[in-house]
């Protein structure tokens, strides 16, 4: 496999020299950095958010689809000659004027949060895109015979009522943004990273458009020397930049924005590195032309300052909507149809060793939090390690007979469905290392530097490396820089087309038993 995330020199952590290692988490490997007071107690109270911005280009896309199928088929019932072509056809253009117009929409832009807040933009973008749709879909009937005229009055009333509709949910989802960005319910965080009258410029943008939805959380800064004061604008130091990474571990961070002129390419890549780690939105402020060796990076702007990608959102807030229904609706199916052999199991558990059937195991989760994982049980109740310092080997006594089986064909695994319907996991991502996982005595964390950058995206119940051979025991640093490297590879090529291959090939991969217990 060709290792994607070294073709861009901002894809993966890397150790530098002289820093500490472990700097996922800030600190030593395996232990949390504490953050000070001030910093700690504002990143709990920004720890959720209420409200997530996706929700609503959902909730708009969804009610805009009801919107143009309920209203033609009503108005089809009503308003269609009974005896005048094929009726069959007219249904399917219902479908096909739903999917033209919601696509027109999302290519022009409609479902972007920006245009969900201004009722103005979307009723604009809905005159385009309406229009546009009913007419392909009127061209489409015309291609394939069907009379037409026929359907004029249909056509005009289907658009005028479906116009109608969605200009009211749109008016409703811009008064509401509204009430919840002024309430603090919704809003884009930022934390800043430099310090001194560097900051300026970016703190009055990001302050301007208060209203709007932006809030500063405050900035980091290595240097302690006067060039650096711990206040700046009204704005206070809250550490460096293993603090940026503990803060941003604990609260909901959207844009971390790198705010450093003439910063020096080595520097850069050096803060790139540790950053990389956090599943949000990296962001460097240029003062004029980005030199040569970045010109390939997505320029944008803050307000009138112009900004640099450098790391994106491996998973953006849409993405993730999806990923996660698609979790909840392909997992209820899949705990609909594996109950029977899930209760056979779990009486074959009962009846061979006394003990509860379920065993529960503390693992990381989503941007390196802790979450509880469910398994079938496979040891001896009064041998179970839910640590995992000590790695279950090939041969291991712990291990019952039924034990050995259901981990060889990873059957353990099926009761994290109910995780993932809880939200903990998802059908498809890096699988969840224990907290205290280890190899001998080296901690995961402390083998690749990469290893933390595995918790930007939801871990999963299979992953691209399951199915490539790299599932089961971790017994030398060789296996696990391996599973890290398929890991970082699926989060930077992730796409729903890719969870799905990841599925069907499953099944097949659990056939072979290399690398599996």
């Amino acid at each position: 496999m060709t290792r994607a995330v070294d073709k861009s020199m901002f894809a993966t952590a890397r150790h530098v020299p002289g820093r500490r290692r472990g700097g996922d988490i800030g600190g030593v490997a395996g232990k949390p950095r504490l953050l000070g007071g001030q910093a700690e107690a504002l990143a709990r109270r920004l720890r959720e958010r209420p409200v997530h911005p996706a929700v609503f280009a959902a909730l708009l896309r969804s009610t805009d689809a009801l919107s143009m199928l309920s209203l033609g088929l009503i108005l089809f019932v009503l308003a269609v000659p009974q005896a005048n072509g094929d009726r069959l056809l007219v249904l399917a253009a219902l479908a096909g004027g739903m999917v033209l117009t919601t696509s027109a929409l999302g290519v022009f832009g409609a479902y972007r949060f920006r245009r969900l807040r201004s009722f103005l933009r979307g009723a604009g973008l809905l005159a385009v895109a309406l229009p546009l749709g009913l007419a392909l879909t009127a061209g489409l009937l015309a291609l394939l015979g069907y009379p037409i005229h026929l359907l004029a009055d249909w056509f005009l009333l289907w658009g005028a009522l479906a116009a109608g509709s969605m200009l009211l949910v749109r008016m409703a989802i811009a008064l509401r943004i509204g009430h919840l960005t002024r309430t603090g319910a919704l809003e884009h965080r930022f934390v800043l990273l430099g310090g001194g009258q560097a900051l300026v410029p970016a703190i009055q943008e990001i302050d301007s458009e208060r209203r709007a939805g932006r809030r500063l959380c405050g900035f980091f800064d290595e240097r302690l020397s006067e060039r650096s004061p711990d206040l700046v604008n009204g704005y206070h130091k809250l550490g460096d930049l293993d603090d940026l990474v503990a803060f941003a571990r604990l609260a909901h961070i959207d844009t971390v924005m790198v705010a450093m002129p003439d910063v020096s390419r080595e520097r850069l890549l050096e803060l790139s590195a540790r950053l990389t780690v956090l599943p949000v939105e990296v962001r460097l402020l240029c003062d004029g032309a980005p030199p040569p060796w970045l010109a390939d990076r997505q320029m944008g702007r803050l307000g009138r300052l112009r900004t640099m990608t450098l790391h994106k959102r491996p998973v953006d807030a849409w993405q993730a909507f999806r990923k996660r229904g698609f979790d909840i609706v392909v997992g209820s199916v899949m705990l609909v149809l594996l109950a029977p052999m899930m209760a056979v199991v779990a009486l074959a558990v009962k009846l061979e060793s006394p003990g509860p059937v379920l065993f529960r195991q503390k693992r990381h989760g989503y941007n390196n939090k802790p979450i509880w994982v469910w398994k079938f049980r496979s040891m001896y109740a009064d041998r179970c390690d839910p640590t995992a310092v000590a790695a279950v080997r090939r041969v291991d006594d712990r291990v019952t007979r039924v034990g050995r089986f259901i981990r060889r064909t990873s059957i353990d695994e099926l009761p994290q469905l109910f995780n993932v319907l809880g939200g903990e996991l998802s059908l498809v991502g890096p699988r969840p290392h224990a907290t205290a996982a280890r190899t001998g005595d080296i901690v995961y964390d402390t083998i690749a530097d990469s290893y933390a950058a595995r918790h930007k995206v939801k871990p999963g119940i299979t992953g691209w490396a399951q199915i490539n051979g790299w599932r089961g025991e971790l017994n030398s640093p060789q296996k696990i820089r391996a599973r890290i490297e398929h890991d970082l590879f699926y989060i930077e090529h992730w796409s729903l087309r890719l969870d799905i291959l990841i599925l069907l090939r499953t099944p097949a991969s659990l056939i072979s038993t290399r690398n599996a217990y």
